[in-house]
């Protein structure tokens, strides 16, 4: 069993990525990279059945934190989520993230045609959500379709946990869904709260082996991806800034929020380089 103190580090990663799954833009697997914790819980997760005794405590510690932050997120964030200032706070963390993330990219090393290909996809991927935006939904009543959505929404949220780069609340934001999962959860609506988490279970054991898969093989161009999902990220959420008509106020406080914004995600980019040494673990 491990110390008091290393499990708490763990709690708080845990918590710190569950808190930024509700962040447009931000992926909670670049600051999972950034803390070291990655590539060692995709490999847990990816052969859980033999993992589950061997690695434990990390898991229960990192999960039980990855839970209470998202809990936090649905209470704080629900309210100022779809503002100008928010929104480009979350732009500033994008743009903070990208030199450390940059580095996982082995640039020393010159970057093959699939290389740049990764990178192009990845960008793509993330614009073509720039062509679905819809209004936000409403709270869904408790019949059989708001279920099935809820699973969705629950996979969506998994496999951004997982897939490199990946912003769920980027994709839920497009769609006009992305209140809706921090409203059931501040609710504690059980009902609809289980096929959520019935889908993030769901999620998360199917695109484990996957991911572990395209790390484990082909390391520079999956990172490749990762860069390109972000830099999508931030035109989508731009994008949505731009949909808010912002006034002369909302600029100048935004402007403001972008520059915090870039100074949290490079002095947690600062932490994870410290941290990241007791996590990391060669992935066989």
């Amino acid at each position: 069993m491990e110390s008091p103190f290393s499990a708490l580090k763990k709690f708080l990663i845990g918590a710190f990525l569950g808190l930024l799954s509700f962040v447009p833009g931000v992926s909670g697997v670049v600051f999972a990279v950034v803390f070291g914790v990655y590539e060692r819980l995709v490999a847990d997760i990816a052969d859980i059945y033999h993992k589950i005794r061997s690695d434990f405590w990390f898991l229960l510690t990192l999960g039980v934190g990855l839970v209470f932050g998202v809990v936090v997120a649905s209470f704080a964030l629900k309210g100022i989520i779809d503002t100008v200032p928010a929104m480009l706070l979350f732009l500033g963390m994008i743009l903070g993230q990208m030199p450390h993330l940059w580095k996982y990219t082995v640039p020393e090393k010159k970057p093959s045609s699939v290389d740049v290909v990764a990178l192009i996809v990845g960008i793509l991927i993330m614009c073509i959500f720039l062509f679905f935006a819809a209004a936000p939904a409403e709270y869904p009543t408790h019949n059989a379709s708001s279920i099935i959505l809820m699973i969705l929404i629950g996979i969506v949220y998994a496999i951004a946990h997982i897939a490199p780069g990946i912003s769920g609340s980027t994709l839920l934001l497009a769609m006009g869904l992305l209140v809706l999962p921090m409203d059931v959860i501040s609710s504690f609506d059980f009902v609809l709260l289980l096929p959520f988490v019935l889908g993030a279970v769901v999620g998360i054991i199917g695109f484990a082996k996957i991911v572990h898969y395209a790390i484990a093989n082909y390391r520079k161009p999956t990172y490749m991806m990762i860069f390109g999902l972000t830099v999508g990220s931030f035109l989508v959420v731009a994008k949505n800034v731009y949909n808010l008509n912002p006034g002369t106020g909302d600029i100048v406080i935004g402007a403001i929020a972008l520059v915090v914004g870039i100074v949290i995600s490079l002095l947690i980019s600062r932490i994870g380089k410290r941290t990241s040494a007791e996590f990391v673990e060669i992935i066989e």
